[in-house]
């Protein structure tokens, strides 16, 4: 069982505490094994973490009391008290919930329509207020929308197009002929990937930063081997960041690309980034301010960047 990240743990905890309530305690193997949560960061959280998890003002009665277990005890048994905030598991968000009624429906051919899983299903559509086989618009980005279609039909007809693209990393628009692959979506987002003449080689495009497009009457041959590049992809030249995050600031995983992340005793995050540029670093530093240390970087990148970029923009208001 590999190790969690801050995220998964924090979800796991949240899920075990109102469980071990309900059951009036139980064994730490078992606990460990019905979360997926390794026995040593399971005991680690709960005798260092949630022992200081409470409501304001954080006196001892407000915080929650962990029965069965100190950092020096290898004992089995876990009792939870003074949580019941927790008493009850969380409730499903919307998206969770439409999740679950997709996975269910892919499950209900040649199922019993009264069995308990079309039960379930028709509890949580009512809850919704949708029905068990409607069809879903989903959209992913109002700006990206209207360029969709033109991308795909340019892609069928192995048309050229012309755009105007803001680049977030550079900060400036550019226009650009692009011979159109592929549009996917992915992580919530349009993208079209494609060879760039400009750059000369295949380029991912966000589609909702496309500012204007235009299908022009020349065509192009498809390559014999298209590679299904994801959203992003690093280069073996691209720097290789370590960053030290804060607790809390594991967001920062989530949201951008991480090649190797480790937990620290202090519950601190050493999180290896790959950096296409450096002005995307710079955004991330500034972002998280005093909850990012740089702590490496090959090749080097220097350790003040933060303050460098800082300075940059608050010259722009003087």
């Amino acid at each position: 069982m590999s190790r969690l990240s801050a995220g998964d743990r924090l979800r796991r905890m949240l899920e075990l505490v109102p469980w071990v309530m309900s059951q009036g305690g139980a064994e730490l193997v078992e606990i460990s094994q019905r979360f997926d949560y390794p026995e040593a960061e399971l005991r680690e959280d709960l005798v260092r973490v949630l022992f200081v998890v409470g409501l304001h003002p954080f006196t001892p009665d407000e915080l929650i009391y962990v029965m069965g277990l100190d950092e020096e005890d290898n004992g089995g048994w876990v009792a939870i008290s003074n949580a019941d905030y927790f008493s009850r598991p969380l409730r499903l968000t919307p998206g969770q919930a439409l999740g679950l009624i997709g996975a269910g429906e892919a499950l209900l051919s040649g199922a019993d329509p009264d069995g308990p899983l079309s039960r379930g299903l028709a509890k949580l559509s009512a809850g919704l207020g949708v029905s068990v086989g409607e069809e879903l618009a989903v959209k992913l980005g109002e700006s990206a929308e209207e360029w969709v279609d033109p991308l795909l039909a340019a892609t069928a007809d192995r048309r050229q197009v012309r755009i105007r693209y803001f680049s977030y990393g550079r900060g400036q628009e550019s226009d650009r002929i692009v011979h159109p692959y592929r549009v996917f979506s992915e992580m919530g987002n349009w993208y079209l990937q494609g060879h760039c003449q400009q750059a000369e080689g295949v380029r991912v495009f966000r589609i909702d930063r496309i500012r204007s497009l235009e299908t022009i009457e020349a065509f192009f041959d498809l390559p014999d081997e298209t590679h299904s590049r994801s959203a992003f992809e690093a280069r073996s030249s691209d720097p290789r960041v370590v960053l030290r995050l804060a607790p809390g600031s594991s967001w920062a995983i989530e949201k951008y690309p991480t090649e190797e992340q480790a937990v620290l005793d202090s519950g601190e995050i050493d999180a290896t980034l790959p950096v296409s540029q450096i002005s995307r670093l710079e955004r991330l530093l500034l972002q998280l301010g005093p909850q990012a240390e740089l702590r490496s970087a090959d090749p080097p990148v220097a350790a003040d960047q933060a303050r460098v970029a800082a300075q940059r923009v608050l010259a722009r208001y003087r």
